[in-house]
């Protein structure tokens, strides 16, 4: 098989493969939340309980067949769950084009190990896809997400040094080493933790969750600790704006973050220091203003991690902080 031919073979078979982990990635979302197996029972339709026949549960495909519709009571399909299929596959695809367009020109590359580099690429991308989603509709991040996506994270740089061999992080961005994975999943936890402390302290409100503080963890462990000052910086403004926005075209959209945080007090993911409940010992602002506003920081704690994955090489050294890495 040529380079060429290799190239194209992989696209594809990339956009497939992405497209039907999109497809168990929408049984992810809609259950993990409730608590619901991920197995069982098999996908239905949510309006007659039918369940899905194998060939109408072809990613991508299924969904345009049949209208959107289901087989047997005709009720909708949102279209977020083909657009999720779509979507995953173009991520897949994308990563393979990236790390493999060398072959184009006929250059020969160590197609295993960068296909295990794209692998284990995607799956960070998917897990913060999840990640943003249940944390958009339900305002919690999973530990079930943030805990196997902390482990792959420190388990990359060596599986990557095995691949590649040694100097294998000058090939690649962000150039993590083991123990700058070590350090950044130490640091990215621990620094959050300070912010709900010190935010708390402040504020006699709590500001985060525990959910928080895995996800910085985790994204510490995949792109180093020399990411973290970007990932907080952008998320920060990235968060910012979006809820500027959201409050003035739909300002119902945010919740309190007393409601929220009400209702989360025994929920395990989010656990955080206990609220003061005396109504004397709230401020001024806790009036269910915008100063109070629930505002999920996962997905934009998650969106600069994907960005730093993508685009920090593409920084100026004063902001990707390159020469950290070396």
């Amino acid at each position: 098989m040529t380079p060429v031919i290799l190239f194209w073979y992989g696209l594809v078979v990339s956009f497939l493969v992405g497209a039907c982990i999109g497809s168990f990635l929408n049984v992810v979302i809609y259950r993990l939340p409730l608590e619901m197996s991920l197995s069982h029972p098999p996908s239905r339709c949510g309006s007659c309980e039918t369940p899905i026949r194998f060939y109408d549960n072809i990613p991508i495909l299924s969904w345009f067949i049949l209208g959107g519709k289901c087989r047997t009571c005709k009720s909708g399909y949102s279209f977020r769950y083909a657009a999720m299929e779509i979507f995953t596959g173009l991520i897949a695809a994308g990563l393979w084009w990236k790390h493999t367009h060398p072959l184009l020109d006929g250059y020969d590359i160590p197609i295993w190990p960068v296909a295990a580099l794209v692998a284990l690429r995607f799956l960070f991308f998917v897990i913060l896809i999840a990640i943003t989603a249940i944390d958009l509709e339900h305002l919690i991040i999973p530990h079930e997400l943030t805990f196997p996506g902390m482990a792959l994270g420190l388990a990359s740089p060596w599986i990557l040094k095995a691949g590649f061999g040694e100097g294998y992080q000058t090939f690649f961005w962000p150039p993590v080493t083991p123990m700058i994975s070590i350090i950044g999943w130490l640091v990215g936890g621990l620094f959050i933790i300070l912010i709900i402390q010190l935010y708390f302290s402040v504020r006699n409100v709590q500001g985060m969750g525990g959910g928080d503080v895995t996800l910085m963890a985790m994204l510490g462990a995949w792109l180093g600790w020399p990411a973290l000052i970007f990932i907080l910086f952008a998320a920060s403004m990235q968060g910012l704006i979006a809820a500027g926005l959201a409050y003035l075209i739909k300002p119902n959209f945010l919740r309190n973050i007393d409601e929220v945080f009400a209702e989360d007090d025994e929920d395990e993911e989010d656990n955080g220091p206990p609220k003061e409940t005396d109504k004397d010992s709230e401020t001024e602002e806790d009036d269910g203003g915008f100063g109070m506003a629930a505002i999920p920081f996962g997905p934009f704690l998650a969106l600069a991690g994907a960005e730093f994955m993508l685009f920090g090489h593409l920084l100026p050294p004063e902001i990707n902080m390159v020469l950290l890495y070396l």
